[in-house]
């Protein structure tokens, strides 16, 4: 199976248009997502004031809305034509919001121009072929001290055990995820804790804090974490474990394991 274009994810995304707002919504995996990071941002948040912010892979503007009070600017981008105007939409009452399509590899913004970078949503997995520049981008924008707060894939978690062919591509590369995790036709480049912390350190961060979701309730199938409309009994199942994660996102050795790390670090000098 060849890697995952740009325009591939793309028209991914942009098919799924405002739709994307009710998968958001309406699946357990999702909500369980949304559950941690609303967590961290409002850590990142309290108190704070931010300069320029960065929302790398905005999507449909849920977290550049969030962050609007708390930034003189916030900046979205993203490759969906679709979910930018989506964004656009969402944010119209918040003048200092701004979306633009663009590319996580090559941002098109100044060095060290930015106090504040966001990129949730797998992003980083969904960059199988370049995800060590997209990386090499936020820390080239990134100012001294700037906070970076980004989601990927985690190599295992229970939920690999329903995917025999993919464990088997993640045995054979060990010390490193692999890139064969699959979803709506797109394959996600996943990472260990060590792979992902090399690499944000590579490029001038100290991790701050990392914390993981879905870790619990990816014991539960695909199928479940990812049905839509009226609620199946294993559905809630698989909600109110999402809220156990939460309790133990934080908590070591379970902030390493599950369907994804959220870290946190800061950009040195």
């Amino acid at each position: 199976m060849s890697k995952p274009s740009s325009e591939t994810i793309a028209k991914v995304y942009n098919d799924w248009g405002k739709g994307f707002d009710d998968l958001v919504s309406e699946t357990p995996f999702l909500m369980n997502s949304y559950l941690l990071y609303d967590l961290c941002l409002a850590e990142l948040t309290k108190g704070k004031r931010y300069s320029r912010i960065l929302d790398v892979g905005c999507g449909s503007g849920l977290q550049a809305i969030h962050l609007a009070p708390y930034a003189d600017e916030v900046v979205g981008i993203d490759l969906s034509k679709e979910l930018i105007e989506v964004a656009k939409d969402r944010c119209k009452a918040h003048p200092n919001v701004k979306f633009q399509v663009a590319n996580a590899c090559a941002l098109p913004f100044p060095d060290k121009s930015f106090d504040f970078l966001i990129s949730y949503g797998d992003v980083l997995s969904h960059i199988v072929d370049g995800y060590e520049q997209a990386v090499t981008e936020m820390g080239r924008v990134a100012k001294p001290g700037a906070i970076l707060t980004i989601e990927t894939d985690t190599k295992w978690n229970f939920g690999i055990f329903y995917h025999p062919s993919e464990m088997i591509d993640a045995l054979r590369v060990p010390g490193k995820g692999h890139a064969t995790r699959v979803w709506e036709g797109m394959r996600f480049k996943t990472f260990t804790w060590r792979e992902l912390k090399s690499l944000l350190e590579k490029n001038g961060f100290e991790i701050l804090s990392c914390r993981g979701h879905n870790i619990l309730s990816s014991l539960i199938p695909d199928r479940y974490l990812l049905e839509k409309g009226k609620r199946s009994p294993i559905g809630k199942l698989a909600l109110a474990i999402g809220r156990l994660d939460l309790a133990i996102s934080g908590t070591f050795p379970f902030n390493r394991f599950g369907f994804n790390f959220v870290v946190t670090a800061r950009k040195k000098g």
